[in-house]
């Protein structure tokens, strides 16, 4: 490790201008509803806003058992019209739409993670929705969130929430640690106590290659100043490089995670409830994921979970003026497939209003104990964890910077990343990797869009 040490004393010097934080999208993994959602009742809708009968196909990252309640509100409001709400994982979506597509399948709505939303924009496959009446309804960095070019390609659906560090304050509680952890130095100070009571300090779903660049994204907030998502501007447009001091030494700090022993063992094999489990059962004390786990901790019963939430933490060689910010968004991109059938445009237009009424959007917020909605007028959650987010978290919330890299460029860190954590590629030569497919992209015309 000691080798790091003149990176981080750089890293010491780095002097923060005035930065605005800026939210972008994120689809949170899919949660079951908890016992205490209230499902709104049905509102007249304007049947006279489409005579199409027959089906109408949502292509989504949300799981269509959790929607079932606004599939059958769509259909109450539409009759006639029957709603195929296909389910398309994130980490799937791309696969799933495209192999739609060539076949020729019908698509008529899609609810996308908002990563994937520039790639759809700047692709022409979805209609440009500047013109929509009701953008007052939407906080404005939910809408602008969406924005590419100066047109609005997608509504948010859902809050605005993000990825934290999720504490087990019983794990620390049995090696005396009775405050809220802050740093990296501290975790690596009672991590020896913790792997002797079989804690582990971390969990985390390695195999699921989709989630680990959400530990870049906190690194290079910290390492860049606070300037991650200007930086990674810059980077994209090549006034930087993957390989510069400051991207790579975000990767060094997931290395420090693996060389440190931090990970639960086999991290990489990991998936799903597989790393959550531990956490509930009181054998990890943190646990890096979306706050819509929030949802799943109220809805179970966890007698070795005291749950709380913090952002990342502060880094080795970081000083105290850099803020620790963490990766969020704003629920999903809802927008209309830009080859949608003339006869179905209006019903998808009445739809979208729908699923994006102040009426749907709060029971989303509340299914997923979301900390602030994306809509202006709507109060989210008032779960203890969410307002403690939307209190010490969410105004320190950044881009998820995958928002803007080309889909090339996060394929290239999710494999890079996790052979980082493998131990069998180091940082220089991980962020060497990143930045070749960029230079590729480079030669094949890429140009980076604001």
């Amino acid at each position: 490790m000691s080798k790091k040490v003149n990176r981080r004393q750089v890293l010491k010097a780095i002097v923060l201008g005035g930065t605005g934080i800026t939210l972008s999208a994120c689809q949170a993994p899919a949660v079951t509803p908890p016992a205490t959602t209230a499902i709104p009742e049905p509102k007249p809708q304007d049947r006279s806003a489409t005579s199409y009968q027959g089906r109408f196909v949502i292509m989504s990252v949300a799981n269509a058992d959790q929607s079932a309640p606004l599939i059958q509100a769509i259909e109450e409001a539409h009759p006639g019209v029957k709603i195929e709400w296909r389910f398309l994982p994130s980490e799937r979506f791309v696969e799933l739409f495209t192999a739609a597509e060539v076949a020729g399948d019908q698509i008529d709505v899609m609810d996308l993670n908002g990563q994937d939303l520039r790639r759809y924009a700047v692709g022409g496959k979805l209609k440009d929705l500047s013109d929509i009446p009701y953008k007052d309804r939407f906080r404005e960095v939910a809408l602008k969130t969406y924005t590419i070019g100066g047109k609005t390609w997608a509504l948010p659906r859902g809050g605005i929430s993000g990825f934290t560090y999720l504490i087990n304050k019983k794990a620390f509680e049995r090696v005396g640690f009775d405050k809220e952890i802050s740093t990296y130095d501290e975790l690596r100070m009672i991590a020896p106590e913790l792997k002797r009571l079989g804690i582990a300090p971390v969990t985390h779903p390695g195999k699921n290659i989709y989630l680990w660049p959400v530990w870049q994204f906190w690194a290079y907030a910290q390492t860049s100043g606070n300037q991650s998502v200007e930086n990674t501007f810059k980077t994209l447009a090549g006034e930087m490089k993957f390989t510069d001091l400051e991207h790579v030494a975000a990767l060094e700090a997931l290395h420090d995670y693996a060389m440190d022993g931090m990970f639960i063992d086999s991290v990489n094999s990991l998936e799903g409830d597989t790393a959550w489990v531990p956490f509930t059962q009181g054998n990890a004390a943190i646990y890096y994921m979306h706050t819509s786990r929030i949802a799943a901790y109220r809805a179970g019963d966890f007698p070795e979970l005291d749950m709380s939430l913090i952002a990342p933490l502060r880094h080795s060689g970081i000083g105290d003026a850099v803020v620790r910010q963490m990766p969020g968004g704003t629920g999903n991109a809802l927008g209309i497939y830009a080859r949608i059938a003339s006869e179905r445009e209006t019903l998808a237009r009445s739809v979208i209003d729908l699923m994006t009424s102040d009426t749907w959007v709060r029971w989303v917020n509340e299914l997923r104990r979301d900390p602030v909605s994306c809509n202006a007028n709507v109060q989210a959650s008032d779960d203890e964890l969410a307002l403690k987010y939307a209190r010490d978290c969410s105004p320190h919330q950044t881009t998820y910077l995958d928002w803007f890299w080309p889909p090339e460029v996060t394929r290239a860190f999710q494999e890079n990343q996790q052979a980082i954590v493998a131990l069998t590629k180091k940082p220089n030569e991980a962020a060497q990797s990143i930045q070749k497919v960029l230079d590729d992209l480079y030669k094949d015309g890429y140009q980076f869009q604001t």
